[in-house]
C-alpha cells in the first residue's frame, strides 16, 4: 500500500491527514470574548457617564486583544521547526498567559462596577443574610469565636487558597500535561464568569459593615491572621464579592484534585470546606457570596469542559 494511506474497516484505503492546529485556541477564544465583553460594557458606561478611568483601561484591554492575536499569529507564521524548544515555549505561554492577567482584570473591575447599579448592593445582601441566620454571620462568627485558635485556623484556611491555586497546576504540569491544560482552562473560565458577575453586581462583601471592615484590617492573632490583614490592607479593588471567587476556584481545584490525583482530592475538599467558612468568618464575604461561589465552581467546572469540547477540534482527554 502506498505511504500515507491506511485501510478502513471495509478495506478501502483512505488518506490519513492530521487536522491542523486551530489559529485560536480555546483559551484564546474565551479570553477574547471576555475582553470584548469588558470593552463593550465600558463603552456603555462611558455613554451613561458611569465608567471610571476608561482612558486607561480601554487601551489596555485592546492591547490584551492584540497580544493574544500576535501570539497566535507568531505560532502560525513563524517557521520554528528548527527550534522545537522555542515552539514549545511559545505554546506554553499561549496556554497560561491568562493567569498573569487575573490580577489586572480584577483591579480593572472597579472602573465598571457601578454601571447598571449606581449604588452598592450590600444592604440587600445584608438583609438576605439576616433573614437566613437571624444575624450577620460575616460579623458575628468572628466575634463569637475570636479565640486565637479559631483566628489562626480560619485565616490559615483562607491563606491556603494561594498555595492550592499554584500547587495543583504545577503538579499536573509535571505529571499530566493534558490535565494541566484542562485545569488552566477551567480556572480561567470560572474567573471570567466571576468577573462578569462583579462588573454587573457591585457587592463589597462583609467589609461593607464598618465593624467587620475594622476587624478585617486589624493585625491581631498570629501569623496567618496578620498575613491576611496585610493582603487586604493592600487590596487593589473595593468590591468583587458576589460570587466568592475564592470558593468557586477552590471547588474547581477540588474537583480536579479528585479527578487527577485520587485521594489528594479529599485533602482539597477539607481545605475547601474550611476556606468557604473562612470567607465569612474572616469578614470578607456575605454568607450568600460563599453559597453562590459554591454553585459557580461546580457549574463552572462542567460548563468549562463542555465549552472547551466545542471550541477545540480534539476531544477533551
Amino acid at each position: 500500500m502506498p505511504p500515507g494511506l491506511r485501510k478502513t474497516k471495509d478495506t478501502q484505503p483512505v488518506h490519513s491527514v492530521s487536522a491542523p492546529r486551530q489559529f485560536l485556541s480555546a483559551i484564546d477564544k474565551i479570553t477574547l470574548a471576555y475582553c470584548a465583553w469588558f470593552i463593550i460594557y465600558m463603552t456603555v458606561g462611558i455613554f451613561l457617564d458611569r465608567a471610571i478611568n476608561a482612558g486607561i483601561h480601554l487601551p489596555l484591554y485592546l492591547l490584551i486583544v492584540a497580544f493574544v492575536l500576535l501570539l497566535a499569529l507568531a505560532e502560525r507564521k513563524l517557521d520554528l521547526s528548527a527550534k522545537p524548544w522555542l515552539l514549545q515555549a511559545l505554546r506554553f505561554v499561549r496556554g497560561i498567559y491568562p493567569v498573569f492577567l487575573f490580577a489586572y482584570y480584577y483591579s480593572s473591575l472597579r472602573s465598571v462596577s457601578l454601571i447598571i447599579f449606581p449604588e452598592w448592593l450590600d444592604p440587600w445582601f445584608m438583609d438576605m443574610d439576616s433573614k437566613i441566620w437571624g444575624y450577620l454571620p460575616s460579623l458575628e462568627w468572628g466575634r463569637r469565636c475570636s479565640q486565637f485558635f479559631f483566628q489562626e485556623l480560619f485565616h490559615f484556611a483562607y491563606f491556603c487558597y494561594y498555595p492550592l491555586i499554584v500547587g495543583l497546576p504545577l503538579y499536573l504540569y509535571l505529571k499530566n500535561k493534558p490535565a494541566f491544560k484542562e485545569l488552566i482552562f477551567n480556572i480561567t473560565f470560572v474567573f471570567y464568569a466571576c468577573y462578569i458577575f462583579y462588573s454587573i453586581f457591585p457587592v463589597v462583601g462583609g467589609r461593607f459593615h464598618t465593624e467587620s471592615y475594622r476587624l478585617s484590617q486589624a493585625f491581631r492573632g498570629g501569623i496567618f491572621t496578620r498575613i491576611m490583614a496585610f493582603i487586604y490592607n493592600h487590596s487593589g479593588h473595593w468590591g468583587g464579592a458576589f460570587p466568592s471567587s475564592h470558593v468557586a476556584i477552590a471547588v474547581v481545584l477540588t474537583i480536579a484534585g479528585f479527578k487527577f490525583t485520587g485521594k489528594w482530592g479529599y485533602l482539597f475538599a477539607v481545605i475547601s470546606v474550611f476556606l468557604s467558612v473562612a470567607t465569612v468568618y474572616c469578614h470578607y464575604h456575605w454568607f450568600v457570596d460563599a453559597v453562590a461561589g459554591l454553585f459557580t465552581g461546580i457549574l463552572g467546572y462542567f460548563a468549562a469542559n463542555w465549552t472547551r469540547s466545542k471550541l477545540e477540534r480534539d476531544p477533551i482527554p
